[in-house]
């Protein structure tokens, strides 16, 4: 068995047990005045003065000194760790829950010793977060649990490899709404001449997506351009037809996008409040249409992550147990100070019992003595 100190400092207050003592040392008995009838048949000697340093009450004494102990130790809060104790710890477990999807129904934690819920835009801040809330928790077994419906690109193994081994992971998928397995992924092409924002409607199975056209609208021509050096520059246009005939990613109708080559005059250019994307220009220059697509799809921000679900096989390879309760963990207060508090009560009461047993006895020796001189 061992002991450790929650606040081992406020041992110092131990010191405090020599106040009693030299109270004890240094108090002086009370006397009295008693009438007596005569002193002319007393014998004349010389006393020396002399003071008396024996501790009085001893009992009384070891009473105070206790109660001033077990209050100290009760503040620096002792945690006992017996076998049976140690092994308790691995039955309990801390759980740190992640929501990867915002709308998960995150799992019950009736059953759990501590527990607390993250949800972040990115999912390397969550665990991350989790981690360190983790480290913070008395000895427990501890796992990290995800609860969403686990979309591919939502989470992936390189996410988990931060997740020390002796943290379990277990995944809690929430099988999505017929309504959440339909997205609209917009584009914007160009049909029989025109430049249109087209609203594909992305419908999702288990294992499958169907891609459909939903809502076509017309838009200015000028939404989008590209300039570029004028050696370059017929060359980003075709560029950039290509790309759009193909299809690039879109957001809204009203966004206007200045796509902008290397080498051009970037000062020289009246933006006119468009969206600006820097692109290198293209090297060998077949690939132009291919490096323009991709300018303008990552300056476009995603609105929907890969649909199709991962299989629950995957999730369930990437699982594992909780492991045993860290070594280091920081050591909570277990209620073993509730006994010190209990006899420092009990020693107050034994204290003022005995001080007024004292009290008493003073009082009752003092009447005795004036009736023997009477």
């Amino acid at each position: 068995m061992s002991i450790t100190w929650l606040t081992p400092a406020v041992l110092a207050g131990l010191a405090l047990i020599a106040l009693p003592i030299a109270i004890h040392l240094l108090v002086r008995q009370q006397t009295r005045s008693l009438p007596y009838p005569s002193l002319r048949f007393l014998r004349e000697t010389a006393l020396a003065a002399f003071r008396r340093r024996a501790i009085q009450d001893a009992v009384l004494l070891v009473c105070r000194v206790a109660v001033i102990a077990a209050a100290v130790t009760a503040l620096a809060g002792p945690v006992l760790h017996t076998a049976s104790r140690t092994a308790g710890y691995a039955n309990r477990l801390s759980q740190a829950t992640i929501a990867v999807d915002s709308s998960a129904a995150l799992p019950s934690a009736e059953d759990v010793f501590r527990s607390a819920t993250f949800n972040r835009t990115a999912i390397a801040d969550a665990i991350g977060d989790a981690l360190r809330w983790l480290d913070a928790q008395p000895p427990s077994s501890r796992a990290v649990v995800f609860s969403g419906a686990f979309r591919r690109g939502s989470i992936s193994e390189s996410d988990l490899a931060v997740v020390p081994e002796d943290v379990g992971i277990r995944f809690a998928p929430d099988t999505p709404a017929a309504a959440a397995n339909q997205f609209t992924a917009s584009s914007l092409t160009r049909r029989n001449g025109l430049l249109v924002r087209v609203d594909h409607v992305v419908g999702v199975d288990t294992d499958s997506t169907r891609v459909g056209d939903g809502v076509v609208v017309a838009v200015p021509q000028d939404r989008i351009r590209v300039v570029a050096a004028p050696a370059d520059q017929g060359l980003a246009e075709a560029a950039l037809r290509a790309a759009i005939d193909e299809g690039v990613p879109w957001t809204t109708s009203d966004r206007r996008v200045l796509i902008v080559w290397e080498g051009a005059d970037t000062a020289a250019i009246p933006s006119q409040g468009a969206e600006l994307v820097a692109m290198p220009v293209p090297n060998p220059p077949a690939s132009a249409a291919r490096a323009t697509w991709n300018a303008i799809d990552r300056a476009t921000p995603r609105t929907f992550v890969d649909p199709v679900l991962i299989p629950r096989e995957q999730l369930q390879s990437w699982a594992r147990p909780p492991g045993r309760p860290s070594p280091t963990a920081i050591p909570a207060d277990e209620g073993d100070r509730r006994w010190l508090w209990a006899a420092a009560l009990a020693l107050l009461g034994l204290e003022h019992f005995l001080r007024r047993e004292r009290a008493v006895a003073h009082s009752t020796g003092a009447a005795s003595a004036e009736a023997r001189v009477a």
